[in-house]
């Protein structure tokens, strides 16, 4: 019961932040703010942002500091969708491939192996592919160090200015983090 009502939650959340409205003037009403300070998330960190107006709705704390994880992979695509078309070829190094952490989520792919940009999208999204990541990083900056300073200025731009990307898959290291605001912008 429980999962069903945090999936139900995930639900509702994602359809108030997709669902455009018509006013850009919006008040919380006074029912949903209670229902909001009731919650009670297992999270560490969450936000629930109007996209239209940028009122927070919910809050828990918003600015500490916490590993991305996989959620790293969003910028990854992000800059990809930037930087590159969509039929352009990536060819994996020997970096790429093998200096992600054994047992972490990968496709397989192989040293010298060519995907589109697009299949590599694809891969990221759905198999939270680690070695397509750091692929995608170098095709476009042509490091993954490179790539991963990349990710955190465009990171700045958007206003995350609590973030610190190292890498483009969101495998851990201690200077790899954002903060659930960071995230939500």
């Amino acid at each position: 019961m429980k999962k069903i009502r945090r999936i139900a939650l995930f639900i509702l959340i994602s359809s108030i932040i997709l669902t455009p409205t018509q006013s850009m003037a919006f008040t919380v009403p006074a029912e949903i703010k209670q229902k909001a300070d009731e919650l009670q998330l297992d999270a560490e960190a969450a936000i629930l942002i109007n996209a239209d107006t940028g009122d927070i709705l919910y809050e828990k704390n918003i600015n500490q500091k916490e590993y991305p994880a996989s959620i790293t992979k969003l910028m990854t695509m992000l800059l990809a969708f930037e930087n590159c078309d969509m039929d352009e070829t990536i060819t994996f190094s020997k970096e790429a491939v093998f200096s992600i952490e054994p047992g972490s989520s990968h496709i397989g792919i192989d040293q010298g192996e060519e995907i589109t940009v697009d299949q590599a999208m694809y891969a990221i999204m759905l198999q939270s592919a680690n070695e397509v990541s750091n692929g995608v990083a170098e095709h476009i900056d042509g490091s993954l160090e490179a790539f991963a300073q990349h990710m955190t200025q465009r990171a700045k731009e958007l206003g995350a200015l609590n973030t610190n990307f190292v890498n483009a898959n969101g495998l851990h290291d201690e200077n790899h983090y954002t903060t659930a605001y960071d995230m939500a912008l």
